[in-house]
């Protein structure tokens, strides 16, 4: 009689990969769809086409759910952000096309705008995903002479005070989308540069992300 084969461990990992990938793909439709509160965990395990005691193989909660989920989200809009950071030297224009490209959030991606406000994102995941190479473009700033601070830290997080404000503006219709550049403008003054050089270095067009390199 033949031994049947283990599962080959590979084949088992991304399976599972899939399957977490799925949960976060379903939590994001049905948070976008009914929200966060209104979406039970039973639902989420439907959409994903697993069972529900499955779900708890990948998560404890929901709201692990969620976490994973806008850690994700934050992960893909770095991404984006940076292919538009690409071709920009001046550390003042990284800082400017970084909070343009996250006010447009506001207007291009609602439902992730909306989970960022809600839930102010858990410090530890807006760090690793936004805030440390917010704070390596502001470093680079100093270094180079283009801003003039006291205390870089509390410019940083003022700056992401401001941001979050903002996009919760014009997701309530209290702000134009077309305010970003405004914003970036102030972010720049905040940091030191002189009004008319900061309204001008917001006022660049804002460089479109690259598209993604056709397979050969």
């Amino acid at each position: 009689m033949a031994t049947e084969k283990a599962p080959d461990a590979g084949r088992v990992q991304r399976r599972q990969a899939r399957t977490r990938a799925g949960l976060i793909a379903a939590a994001r439709r049905l948070f976008a769809a009914n929200g966060v509160d209104a979406t039970t965990i039973a639902e989420i395990a439907d959409e994903a086409d697993i069972a529900v005691g499955s779900f708890y193989n990948y998560f404890e909660t929901k709201e692990d759910l969620l976490t994973a989920l806008l850690a994700s989200a934050l992960t893909e809009q770095l991404a984006l952000l940076q292919e538009r950071q690409a071709g920009v030297e001046d550390p003042a224009e990284k800082i400017s096309v970084a909070h343009r490209h996250l006010v447009g959030l506001a207007a291009d991606e609602p439902n992730l705008a909306w989970l960022l406000v809600r839930f102010e994102v858990p410090h530890r995941i807006g760090q690793a995903a936004l805030g440390e190479p917010a704070r390596e473009d502001l470093q680079a700033g100093i270094e180079a002479g283009r801003f003039t601070l006291e205390d870089p830290e509390v410019a940083l997080r003022a700056s992401g005070g401001a941001l979050l404000a903002v996009i919760h503006s014009v997701l309530l219709g209290d702000l134009d989308p077309a305010c970003d550049v405004e914003h970036a403008a102030g972010v720049l003054r905040s940091l030191g540069l002189p009004p008319a050089e900061a309204a001008e270095i917001a006022g660049r067009p804002l460089p479109a992300p690259r598209l993604p390199t056709p397979p050969a």
